[in-house]
């Protein structure tokens, strides 16, 4: 039984004097978990085994494991598709700009971005040849 649901002032005194248990060391586990997850956020081997707190060859060598590598993989394209997303998503939404006139609004104009719209233009595969 724990004292969590009971008032403050009816725990003992000599369980509120006990020192606090130490905290969990994170396991293997759950430092890969994290590896992972800071992988599919940043896309960089690097960045993500700094922000677990884990050496890049600690890492690298996690990587050698094929599930590990394959998981790696899966959250790297992750790490892409939303690039790709929020890239298509600057080029095709125009960026809205008021334009005010002595303290009013009185239009707006819109901007796309084109030349990222072309660089997406240019990645597209080529339509096959008909004869």
């Amino acid at each position: 039984m724990g004292w969590y649901s009971v008032p403050c002032e009816e725990v003992p005194a000599e369980v509120l004097a006990e020192k606090p248990p130490a905290p969990r060391k994170r396991t293997r586990a759950r430092k890969k978990y994290d590896y992972e997850r800071h992988l599919a956020r940043w896309g960089n081997h690097a960045d993500a085994a700094a922000r677990t707190g884990v050496d890049e060859r600690t890492a690298r060598r996690w990587r050698e494991e094929p599930l590990f590598r394959a998981r790696c993989e899966l959250a790297l394209q992750f790490y892409r598709e939303a690039i790709e997303e929020e890239a298509h998503r600057r080029a095709t939404t125009p960026e809205v700009k008021p334009i005010w006139h002595r303290g009013r609004q009185v239009g707006h104009i819109r901007r796309f971005n084109d030349r990222l719209l072309l660089r997406l233009i240019a990645r597209l595969p080529l339509p096959a040849e008909k004869d």
